[in-house]
């Protein structure tokens, strides 16, 4: 059973889609917190938002495993398909983990900043 074109194309537009989305992974704080100056709950969003990301990596990882464990139809395009979303599910999970480490390097300088305050 080949899988339809159409689909592929669709599946294909919709994973360029997730691709773009996650270049802009970090959220903007919210913007009463950097008008206060509000260096403290700045530092405590930073956190969060870096656990929220890590844990967005380990979803992605957990997709690629499943990905690598299920490669679905014995046909030559979806096996290819199928190791490409690994890849990209590693590739996502790598970007969250660096947009995590920022955040927490925000988080600490924000940390900084209190007492400078």
């Amino acid at each position: 059973m080949r899988p339809n074109g159409n689909l592929l194309k669709g599946v294909v537009a919709a994973l360029m889609l997730v691709g773009v989305v996650a270049c802009a992974v970090v959220a903007s704080p919210p913007q009463d917190l950097v008008a206060k100056n509000d260096h403290a709950g700045l530092e405590t969003w930073y956190v969060k938002e870096a656990a929220h990301l890590r844990q967005r990596a380990k979803d992605m990882l957990v997709m690629a495993e499943e990905y690598q464990k299920n490669p679905g139809l014995n046909t030559r395009e979806v096996v290819s398909n199928k190791i490409d979303m690994v890849q990209h599910c590693q590739t996502l999970a790598a970007i969250y983990t660096k947009a995590a480490d920022e955040a927490e390097i925000i988080a600490a300088a924000h940390r900084d900043m209190k007492g400078h305050s």
